[in-house]
């Protein structure tokens, strides 16, 4: 296949149909509507959308992926190009899973008190992506001791129709008890059980023992990106 730059979303799903990491990842972070371009090569795929803001993000990924007119670009990293007119943000991993292996285990209970979340991550996850209210969360799971709050975690409905887990989180004193692996395992369950065949996430890089749990649910690695803001002229 020679490059080609196309501007027609459901070509370029035809396109990746046999490369199954390329095609999960432009799903995922592709929405149809705010699609722009892409171009597709053997070996390389790269594609932009515009934000909600008006902003431009792009991905490159593969071997020497040409980068796209952008803001913001998110790269398979270590790969080589050239990146001078960007500042290095974040490394990052991007994994997914399917759910119907977790049909028959437990379901997660389900919180919706708001303020217990919000306790929980200002506390324990500043940084996390989603909070309570925001729209695209489907739902919040919960594990409970005495009655404490310990563990949380959101399934969200991204712009693109793809499920992803966000901002899970565990009470620090209750860390390295096996509760983020528990507590994902049986929101699998619970997403299963409301029809959501697959999920996926995105997570750290440096943060190996989230990545240590995910890895021992199940969770397969599609993708190590580095994410760059362009530098201000």
């Amino acid at each position: 296949m020679t490059s080609s730059s196309i501007k027609d979303h459901g070509q370029v799903v035809k396109l990746l149909s046999g490369k199954p990491k390329y095609l999960e990842t432009f799903t995922t972070y592709s929405p149809a509507h705010r699609f722009i371009i892409a171009e597709v090569t053997d070996h390389s795929l790269s594609f932009s959308v515009r934000d909600e803001d008006g902003s431009i993000f792009a991905m490159a990924l593969g071997t020497n992926p040409k980068i796209l007119e952008c803001d913001r670009v998110a790269v398979s990293r270590g790969v080589n190009v050239d990146l001078e007119s960007f500042t290095h943000r974040a490394d990052w991993d991007f994994y997914s899973i399917d759910t119907h292996e977790f049909a028959n285990l437990d379901k997660a209970a389900e919180t919706k008190n708001n303020e217990e979340i919000k306790e929980l991550l200002d506390r324990d996850a500043p940084n996390s992506s989603v909070w309570p209210g925001n729209e695209e969360v489907l739902f919040w799971g919960e594990i409970r001791e005495d009655n404490l709050l310990v563990a949380t975690g959101a399934l969200v409905k991204w712009r693109t129709g793809e499920v992803m887990f966000a901002s899970i989180a565990t009470r620090s004193e209750y860390r390295s008890k096996g509760l983020a692996q528990r507590l994902v395992s049986q929101m699998l369950s619970s997403a299963n059980s409301k029809g959501i065949a697959h999920v996926g996430l995105g997570v750290f890089a440096g943060n190996a023992s989230a990545k240590r749990a995910y890895e021992n649910v199940g969770f397969s690695l599609i993708g190590e990106f580095s994410s760059y803001q362009r530098k201000e002229i």
